[in-house]
């Protein structure tokens, strides 16, 4: 036995003896793991000194043999280990002291050679009597799948590996297990009966493992079994911990989650060793209970998709989802609605997404306007018309009886409705949506009095739950607090009534990734816990966003660093769109929900390291055939500059014609704004295509996908309508040089083509012939160029100006200014540069622009003024621009100068003033 310290032991010793006996046997019942209190190693309290938390009598002390480190992430994200040579000091904590959350426990390591000459040396075991076999049995094809893509068999467009003599095979038999193994299910009554055989036998401990969600233990065990020389064990403490536990040994393998939504495909390696600091853990407990994603506005992109691989979204399409939510250590799904019927959409079996998301463990939900189970368009097939009313007015009559305007047939067919669903969905696992609002995503006639729309609901929740209740339906019940139920929950105090008392309330933030409201401590009294409901994607007024991922991580962490302040630490769930191109946005929400004490304690500090980690993730290979160090650091520079485009301005909303008042259009007059923003989208997209370059072809197909096409497409639209407005501007004057904006905006324009195509139909490493995204990216560009209004195919492209040359060699000159910069052409007389201060160093412009004929020009300055051109020509359809600035190792005083520009007869004196700020 590993001994923390003597002084920590004798001190462990009088608190037992005091307060109780330490326990020496978990019990085990039906297929769970009885919980039974721990005591956590807490090395660090508030007040920097070091540790060992106590707790209630009759609760089990963390000293077990088999525990070389513990882990502790909950103070400041930094992960703190304590091992067995460390001797803490003993304090007494305050109660809060204790993780909220089991953290990881580090095991004593134990290296596992798993592959050898492309030859997998162990068997995966998993029990069929396991109650937990469905859902064991798909991950253990999915990692045989990434057991097969690493030592390079083959697996088919729907990532299934085919049958090979080196591949891993999964057996049911312990009879089929050779000197190595892997064994993996859950423990207890119904669990796997080898892991039931090791517990009983001492050769694992998995008291550690008790009370833990979603936990695994993994762990190099020795002669476990007759037969079998060594076996790496994985004991879930439920379905979702042992599938994680699975799941882990194909991270370490170096297969990414995106394996198969971005092709992200691992090296090939003839030997895998599992590192034994990396297979011997107790994995930490969620940090949020339900984590989730929500494929919403999934029309036109993911429904072409869709419907040209699998017919639909149906159990095909769901499989992959679910094998994405899994890998990334999700649970929680909204599932695609606009035109969808999850529960009834299933291929061959209407039930058979749900019941594949039963098998995968995944928690299925509906959203904000879909109560009891029902997809939205539910009710317009099913209502049966018997009333004088359309099923829409059908759904806004329903009431409280006696109420005004109480129609009872119309109650009675609606809560038939919800009744049928409920029998339907009761037997999966569910967070079951409650309240109402309008069909369709609209608004109830109620909601306009805030205080009766509370009643109401407070009526309907009531109603809801007594339907799930009268059929024995366990799930948990949600409001999400969206719109105007915000209005019933507070003007309302809907949190006040008692139909909140046993549900979760989700809040939710503005449509566009900020936070607009937060529990009080009163309302968290007052219902069973809380969530948060954010948008990576949003349909509606004033403008929509449906096309390429545009929050930053810094906005992801920063507002859900609040909620979580806040308490809500129930249910997050992200609106992803069409799931794709918004793939660091749904690693990173997920990441944070499943680790926030990691991730989200001094997050901002840790931000460019996960991106930086995560291009690593998908673009280096273990082999060293993919990028390196320094090229995923510049994929994650690149990555970081388009999402700080995209966050400062959508930029399907900038539109070239600022008449228009719901425009973003960057200022072409005022502080060099869109010039500024011209020049970072050049940068971007020079840089990119350089890294492209060193991009070896097994890693094009990924990087396409994540960093070349958002970070081309994104930039690029943004030149579309700088150059826009150029042409606009210089054309309104009657300079020829609008026709080389209009030039450079068609080939930004063609550009933005050329990269939709390759998305769809030619996409870089031949990929399914280049066409396993076809339809993917279907926003075409009447999505995402120049949206007029909140219709999301309200875009329309540039109308560019054609300048005709006129027979005139007049020198045109325009003249930088703070704001109003270049606004005339001045042919002869005085115009004047903004001043000039030492403390900034300013560099200041003058272009030299044509109606039509060519001229040739000259340029004298003060001997303290520097100009980047003396002489030169203007062209047809060219300019010619003069930077202006100070030597002021020349200026001693307030000094004023002039730029002198002749052509001909024609001159120009531009007036320079230099300024001296004292410092």
């Amino acid at each position: 036995m590993k001994f923390i310290s003597s002084l920590a032991l004798l001190t462990i010793l009088f608190e037992c003896t005091t307060a109780g006996t330490i326990k020496e046997d978990t019990s085990i019942s039906n297929n769970s793991i009885v919980p039974e209190e721990t005591n956590y190693v807490d090395v660090l309290n508030s007040n920097g000194e070091d540790s060992v938390e106590d707790s209630d009598n009759n609760e089990d002390l963390l000293v077990a043999s088999d525990v070389e480190e513990i882990s502790l992430s909950s103070d400041g994200g930094e992960e703190i280990v304590v091992s067995d040579t460390e001797e803490p000091i003993i304090g007494e904590p305050e109660p809060e002291d204790k993780p909220k959350i089991a953290p990881k426990i580090n095991l004593t390591p134990v290296d596992f050679v798993f592959i050898e000459n492309k030859k997998v040396l162990a068997n995966l075991y998993i029990d069929e009597k396991d109650s937990e076999y469905d859902g064991l049995s798909v991950i253990a094809q999915a990692l045989k799948s990434d057991v097969a893509r690493v030592i390079g068999d083959k697996v088919d467009n729907e990532g299934y590996a085919e049958e090979s003599e080196n591949g891993l095979k999964i057996v049911t038999d312990p009879k089929q297990l050779g000197s190595k193994a892997i064994i993996s299910g859950t423990a207890g009554e119904n669990g796997n009966d080898v892991i039931n055989q090791l517990v009983e036998a001492g050769k694992i401990d998995i008291k550690k493992l008790v009370g833990r969600r979603e936990s695994y233990q993994m762990q190099v065990v020795k002669s476990p079994i007759e037969g079998v020389e060594e076996a790496l064990v994985i004991v879930g403490s439920d379905k979702r911990g042992a599938l994680y536990g699975m799941m882990h040994i194909s991270e370490m393998m170096g297969v990414s989650p995106w394996v198969w939504w971005s092709d992200v495909l691992p090296a090939v390696q003839s030997d895998v060793t599992l590192p034994g600091k990396d297979c011997n853990v107790i994995s930490k407990e969620p940090s949020i209970r339900y984590r989730g994603i929500f494929l919403n506005d999934e029309a036109p992109s993911l429904t072409t998709w869709t419907n040209k691989r699998y017919g639909g979204r149906n159990q095909y399409f769901y499989r992959q989802v679910f094998d994405l939510i899994i890998r990334l250590k999700g649970n929680y799904l909204w599932p695609s609605m606009w035109d969808d019927v999850f529960s009834a959409d299933g291929k061959g079996d209407t039930l058979a997404n749900a019941k594949l998301a039963d098998k995968y463990g995944v928690v299925m939900g509906t959203s904000h306007h879909e109560p009891l189970y029902r997809a939205g368009k539910e009710w317009g097939r099913y209502y049966k018309n018997d009333l004088e009313y359309t099923s829409g007015q059908a759904w806004n009559l329903y009431n409280i009886p006696g109420s005004e305007g109480y129609v009872p047939e119309v109650n009675q067919e609606i809560e038939e409705f919800w009744t049928e669903s409920v029998i339907r969905n009761k037997e999966f696992d569910n967070i079951c949506t409650v309240g109402m609002r309008g069909e369709d995503d609209s608004t109830l006639p109620a909601a306009d009095d805030p205080p009766r729309y509370a009643d109401l609901l407070n009526y309907i929740i009531n109603t809801q739950k007594g339907i799930l209740n009268a059929h024995n339906d366990t799930n948990p019940t949600q409001l999400v607090i969206y719109k105007e139920v915000e209005d019933a929950w507070y003007a309302g105090q809907l949190y006040t009534k008692d139909c909140m008392k046993d549900t979760y309330a989700m809040f939710c933030d503005d449509n566009w990734a900020y936070l607009r409201t937060l529990p009080t401590l009163d309302q968290q009294k007052s219902i069973a816990g809380s969530g948060m409901y954010y948008h990576f994607d949003y349909v509606g007024a004033p403008k929509s966003y449906t096309w390429i991922q545009n929050t930053q991580l810094s906005t992801i962490w920063d507002q859900m660093s609040i909620a979580y302040d806040y308490g809500i630490e129930g249910v997050w769930i992200a609106n992803v769109g069409d799931l794709k191109p918004m793939e660091i946005d749904i690693s990173y929400f997920l990441d944070l929900a499943y680790d926030y004490e990691s991730l989200g304690v001094n997050g901002q500090e840790k931000l460019q390291d996960y991106k930086v980690q995560w291009a690593k993730q998908q673009f280096a290979k273990k082999d060293g055939s993919g990028l390196n160090d320094e090229e995923c650091e510049e994929a994650a520079y690149l990555l970081d500059r388009y999402l700080d485009l995209m966050t400062k301005r959508v930029v399907e909303h900038v539109l070239y014609d600022t008449v228009d008042t719901c425009s973003d259009m960057y200022s072409i007059d005022n502080y060099r704004e869109a010039l500024i923003i011209l020049e970072e989208c050049e940068d971007i997209m020079t840089r990119t295509e350089a890294l492209w370059k060193k991009v070896p072809e097994n890693v094009k197909p990924a990087f396409y996908q994540l960093i070349y096409y958002p970070a081309m497409a994104v930039p690029n639209v943004l030149k579309i309508q700088i150059y826009a407005a150029l042409n606009v501007k210089y054309a309104n004057l009657g300079l020829t040089v609008a026709n080389k904006y209009a030039k450079l905006c068609q080939e930004a324009i063609d550009l933005d083509n050329v990269l939709f195509d390759n998305y769809n139909e030619n996409m870089p490493g031949n990929v399914e012939a280049g066409k396993k995204w076809s339809g993917m990216i279907s926003c075409g560009q009447n999505y995402h160029i120049g949206l007029q209004q909140w219709d999301r195919d309200s875009g329309k492209l540039p109308d560019l100006m054609t300048v005709e040359p006129v027979e005139s060699t007049e020198m045109q000159v325009l003249v930088e200014d703070i704001v109003d910069s270049y606004k005339d052409a001045i042919t002869t007389g005085d115009a004047k540069l903004p001043p000039f201060h030492n403390v900034n160093d300013e560099v200041f412009k003058i272009q030299l622009l044509t109606k039509g004929g060519s001229y040739e020009f000259n340029v004298q300055a003060d001997e303290w003024i520097k100009v980047s051109v003396e002489s030169g020509k203007v062209s047809e359809n060219e300019e010619q621009v003069i930077e202006v600035s100070v030597d002021w190792e020349k200026v001693e005083a307030v000094v004023e100068g002039a730029v002198v520009i002749t052509s001909g007869e024609q001159q120009v004196k531009v007036n320079v003033l230099a300024d001296i700020i004292d410092t």
